[in-house]
């Protein structure tokens, strides 16, 4: 069976992931491989057509395309996008229709639920079937039942591959006409009232665009000063490399100066707001480039505590996955979200209402430093980075005393000893028959007790 590996990381035959590649490999000998390291060598793909339409033509002559990467902030890393952007963009989708795909991705799982219903989602526009993936820890390949999963994974989809059975559909078809946005308003600036730092982050290069319209009339609404931070004003030198090279530090291996730029531009800020518009489930490849390069940061919250609110041109109820991740971000960072406004009803003058509110919003939120509870996509998400801190934290050196400064290691099970021992003492009593059914009859307005005490106090 001919089988073509994209792989996306920017390590190319150093990437962790490409080792369950090469597992397969050699557990099923029946697999002619052949490994396209286009993360590592995108800038090459991307000047040099022959090369890309080598990548091409390998894959329409294959049975099986296989999509290798780590998981970076969310999703594929930043090459892997521009790599799927360019296939688009030199149209060669008709070289992937109807062939059979999965993906092997590792984490620390991470949101890698999201990256994987990312390549998904672009495997269904591609025409391709795909195959559910194997979503594995970075270190799964050194356990023993790591590898049983692994074999298992690479069994079943030969099974389908060789059978030619039917695949599920995930996603709906994608939308891509959206209204023109017309505000039949008059853009005169509302007189500054306030002065906190608000900063605009986008990539919008067409003021007379949808995206260039939401931004006049968001900043018209905006009773104080905006700044405006344009991505395509910066000249990146690559995407993250994961490196590791930042993580006693704090410094980033490329000397572009992004780190200095993101702290001077974006990160003094009370409030961001991000503008983008919708490309392929995700934004423009650039922004994927600032996420990720962003990792000179570590796995630190620099955001704790800022306001922020997203404008987005396209049809974002189509888009479970971005929406996800969008979400998770805020939660994550422990950033406020005020809202999000889109372009894709019907109605302008509803756009231009929405974008009204949402500047309303902001104000509020900033002024009163509004909070909410964290739900399940910040907790889980925050403790998973705790976790591998705490365990890695004489290599991560940055990470670990920002997380100790910070008490993130506070809820940890070993430091939570002041809730252990009454529970072990319930725990205890509960094993005598003689007192169980009493304890149990009185347990919920025992429980309930001090929250009526602190109802009467507050």
């Amino acid at each position: 069976m001919k089988v073509t590996v994209l792989n996306g990381s920017p390590k190319g035959k150093y990437s962790v992931t490409l080792q369950s590649i090469k597992f397969l490999q050699k557990h099923f000998p029946e697999l002619e491989l052949e490994i396209f390291n286009v993360g590592q060598e995108i800038e090459q793909l991307e000047k040099v057509p022959e090369k890309f339409d080598a990548v091409i033509a390998h894959v329409a002559t294959s049975e099986l395309i296989l999509w290798s990467y780590p998981v970076y902030t969310f999703l594929v890393p930043s090459q892997l996008m521009r790599f799927i952007s360019l296939i688009f963009q030199r149209k060669a989708e008709k070289a992937f229709a109807s062939k059979y795909t999965s993906q092997v991705l590792t984490s620390k799982h991470f949101f890698d639920h999201t990256a994987h219903n990312y390549i998904w989602n672009i495997c269904e526009d591609l025409g391709m079937k795909h195959i559910f993936g194997h979503c594995a820890d970075m270190e799964d390949l050194l356990k023993e039942e790591g590898r049983k999963r692994l074999l298992q994974f690479g069994e079943e989809l030969l099974w389908i591959v060789k059978e030619k059975l039917s695949v599920e559909r995930k996603f709906p078809p994608r939308v891509t006409e959206i209204p023109r946005y017309e505000p039949q308003i008059n853009l005169v600036n509302q007189p500054h009232r306030a002065n906190h730092k608000i900063v605009l982050v986008t990539d919008c290069k067409d003021p007379d665009s949808n995206l260039g319209r939401m931004i006049q009339v968001f900043q018209s609404a905006l009773p104080n000063p905006l700044r405006i931070v344009n991505l395509n004003d910066f000249h990146f030198a690559g995407g993250c490399l994961g490196c590791f090279h930042c993580a006693f530090e704090g410094k980033c291996v490329y000397k572009d100066g992004f780190d200095e730029f993101h702290i001077t531009n974006v990160l003094d800020a009370d409030c961001v707001i991000y503008v983008a518009e919708i490309d392929r489930h995700w934004f423009y490849p650039v922004w994927k480039c600032y996420d990720d390069r962003q990792f000179y940061n570590g796995h630190r919250t620099s955001t704790m505590g800022k306001v922020e609110g997203i404008i987005i041109s396209g049809p974002l109820q189509r888009e479970p996955n971005l929406r996800e991740v969008i979400e998770a971000r805020s939660e994550v960072g422990q950033t406020y979200l005020a809202g999000i406004v889109t372009d894709e009803s019907s109605s302008s003058e509803e756009t231009t209402v929405l974008l009204y509110d949402l500047a309303a919003k902001v104000m509020r939120a900033i002024e009163t430093k509004i909070t909410r509870p964290a739900n399940f996509l910040g907790v889980g998400g925050r403790k998973i980075f705790r976790d591998l801190i705490y365990v890695m934290r004489w290599l991560m050196q940055e990470d670990h005393r920002f997380y100790k400064k910070h008490g993130f290691y506070n809820d940890l099970p070993n430091h939570q000893l002041k809730r252990m021992f009454p529970m072990f003492f319930l725990g205890f009593l509960l094993k005598l028959k003689s007192l169980r059914k009493n304890i149990l009859t009185n347990l919920n307005q025992v429980i309930i007790k001090q929250y009526e005490k602190v109802i009467e106090k507050y």
